[in-house]
């Protein structure tokens, strides 16, 4: 009951309290901040310079583009078999990935020890860091669904804001201890996955959402599901923004001076903290709204930036690169959303925005830039990246207004019958009746008494389908074990859970699990 209380601690924060009080109420989320900072700065410091400059050029996007591709197949996978991994297989997935990014930075560092001048064999380094990054980043977000806006945009932020730190830290080394540096956070993951392993409850308290929110499911179900559609529309559209902007106006990375990576830094620190701080006091439109115009705005301004200062390309890259950070702590946070949500296996949403997200980015990075020779009309490259930002921006706007009208509306059988393709190809379907997205409440639900309870797999596993009502002999069917076995599973579940009932077991879901 003490940890239970200690649990809940989280939301129970006084409109009013100092910045210490709300400090503390959020410190037992340090395990994964810390993660999920580890994981964005070993892939950043290998991939992308350390931000010494926009990007490595085709280190950064050419080695995006051969990681999504193993990742597109891998997620064109999981569709045809509706894939849903276990407890046990993503722990040894993220216990892999975490070693194969460390030895993936180990091999850069091996390259600049003994000189090894080999663009192929670096580009192949590099788009392993990445998969493998983006692989720990997945099972950080993962752990994070369930959560409700507020602590969903401070942890993310949070972690953004701390990357930034170390980021910096190894962008004034010599590349070889960077990378060093880098493999060391990375393995750093490892004991920040032990100390969360008893804390997952922490992530999950009573809902904080408003109406208009990327959480706030509840009252407008089909509405917001369209809405999470065209936000996956208007990230694509304004990431080919970036990928433009950080090749501006030929391709080539532009490299900071001391005076604008300093900028960089401070700028995306700033801003992290100002979401936070908005996320904390309940300005829940700070995801919404506000964050869409952040973004637009930090675009403008490195447009105007790079056509006020053509002699000093960097100081528009400061808005550039800030505007390319807030678009991950983002995409991180709706990223969660989808997971939370869908009734897919969160890896399936985390990956299908990866493809959306850096795959738009990087095919303007690497194909709009570099192999069609856009950069030969800086007019033309200015005005096209101006129409993405307004259509980008406008498109989610435009939801937000449709929402609001129709929760105003008694039309929602007349939605539910509308629904439209992209929201199927997106996993945010209803799934037959949405028994689909039921069932995977239950497993996740099952989970967090596994882990509360110490139940072994094939428990939780008997667990999820016990509360879904299915009987004994059903239980044993679908598992392919015998009645009797799925018997002695239940009686285990009940002495280890202290519940006596299907009904207690429910009761007990509804009040400690998501």
């Amino acid at each position: 009951m003490a940890e239970r209380e200690q649990e809940e601690t989280i939301h129970q924060i006084p409109g009013k309290s100092g910045f210490a009080d709300v400090f503390k109420a959020y410190l037992p989320l340090w395990p994964f901040v810390l993660g999920l900072a580890f994981a964005r700065s070993g892939l950043i410091v290998a991939s992308y310079g350390s931000y010494t400059q926009t990007d490595e050029g085709v280190f950064t996007d050419g080695g995006m583009l051969i990681a999504l591709a193993f990742l597109g197949i891998s997620w064109i996978i999981s569709v045809v078999r509706k894939t849903k991994y276990s407890r046990k297989q993503v722990g040894a997935l993220m216990a892999a990935s975490t070693a194969l990014e460390a030895a993936t930075l180990a091999g850069l560092t091996a390259m600049e020890v003994l000189g090894i001048q080999h663009d192929g064999i670096k580009l192949a380094l590099c788009a392993g860091c990445t998969l493998f990054g983006s692989l720990a980043l997945y099972y950080w977000l993962r752990r994070a669904r369930g959560s409700t806006t507020t602590i969903t945009a401070v942890y993310v932020f949070a972690a953004l804001f701390l990357s930034e730190i170390i980021i910096y830290i190894c962008a004034l080394l010599p590349h070889a201890i960077a990378y060093t540096v880098g493999a060391l956070f990375v393995v750093a993951q490892y004991p920040c996955i032990v100390a969360s392993r008893n804390r997952s409850k922490l992530l999950l308290a009573p809902p904080d959402t408003k109406a208009h929110d990327y959480f706030g499911f509840a009252k407008s179900l089909v509405s917001n599901k369209q809405f999470l559609a065209v936000t996956g529309i208007g990230i694509g559209l304004l990431s080919i923004v970036i990928g433009l902007l950080r090749g501006y106006p030929d391709g080539a990375p532009i490299a900071f001076s001391t005076a604008t990576r300093v900028a960089y830094m401070l700028l995306t620190m700033a801003l992290s903290a100002a979401i936070i701080v908005f996320a904390v006091k309940g300005k829940g439109q700070v995801m919404t709204v506000g964050i869409w115009i952040i973004m637009q705005t930090l675009a403008c301004l490195a447009l105007v930036a790079y056509a006020a200062f053509p002699e000093s390309l960097d100081i528009g890259a400061v808005f550039t690169t800030t505007l390319n950070a807030m678009m991950v702590g983002f995409t991180w946070y709706a990223v969660v959303a989808f997971m939370s949500y869908g009734w897919r296996d969160p890896y399936y949403y985390a990956i299908a925005c990866w493809l959306v997200w850096l795959g738009s980015r990087a095919v303007a990075r690497i194909v709009l830039l570099e192999i069609y020779p856009l950069s030969a009309n800086d007019m033309l490259v200015g005005t096209l990246m101006g129409v993405l930002v307004v259509i980008s921006v406008q498109s989610v706007f435009v939801q937000f207004i449709y929402i609001a009208k129709r929760e105003n509306e008694d039309e929602h059988e007349k939605i539910t019958s509308r629904q439209s393709a992209l929201v199927k190809i997106m996993g945010l379907d209803s799934n037959e009746s949405l028994s689909g997205m039921r069932q995977a409440t239950m497993q996740h639900n099952a989970e967090e008494m596994g882990r509360q309870f110490l139940l072994s797999e094939r428990e939780i596993e008997v667990l999820s389908l016990y509360a879904l009502g299915f009987t004994q002999k059903r239980v044993a069917d679908e598992l392919y074990i015998s009645q009797g076995t799925a018997h002695a599973h239940i009686k285990r579940i009940y002495a280890k859970t202290g519940l006596h009932s299907r009904q207690e077991i429910l009761d007990y879901m509804k009040q400690y699990t998501s």
